[in-house]
């Protein structure tokens, strides 16, 4: 979960390979938005939303958030935290790279808990997922958070054999 040149390549792949769209400006997600292309992350009892100034995502991701709040919140007690979604590329922060999947709205930015035991049940879930090849997640320091890329095709496959899993009671 190391930030590296490969990882950002694979997401930058996984984007160019689904045909995503990099939306430039304020204006171009709000356009994908009223497309349904983007659809807004709803806080719920699970899950919220800090400081987010675009919050919306690929329904893939808004999947993702979805189903890891809720195991989030049944492991750690506490509501997993959403610091970024989408982020039009004219208005990429300082630290972000020049490949960043955020404009596509694959990519979230997850908060770090205080608590070291959601931290570490966090950082070995994104793990497994990302051996399954249905995202690609970053532990990032500065600030203290976890960039998690969903590659839409894949994880909508692992979701669907999960459903399946789940309502056969296996």
């Amino acid at each position: 979960m190391r930030g590296s040149n490969a990882s950002i390549n694979r997401m930058y792949r996984h984007a160019r390979a689904e045909r995503l769209s990099f939306y430039e400006t304020p204006h171009g997600v709000r356009k994908a938005v009223a497309a349904g292309r983007l659809v807004k992350l709803e806080p719920d009892d699970n899950f919220e939303l800090h400081r987010v100034s675009y919050p919306y995502a690929r329904p893939t991701t808004k999947t993702f958030v979805e189903r890891l709040g809720e195991q989030y919140r049944a492991a750690c007690g506490e509501r997993l935290e959403v610091t970024s979604a989408v982020r039009p590329a004219t208005r990429q922060p300082a630290n972000s790279v020049a490949r960043s999947v955020h404009p596509t709205g694959m990519a979230v930015d997850l908060h770090k808990s205080d608590d070291p035991k959601c931290r570490r049940w966090l950082r070995t879930t994104l793990r497994d997922l990302e051996a399954r090849g249905v995202l690609e997640a970053t532990e990032e320091f500065a600030p203290p958070h976890f960039h998690v890329a969903v590659f839409p095709t894949p994880y909508r496959r692992y979701v669907a054999t999960r459903t399946r899993t789940e309502s056969s009671g296996n």
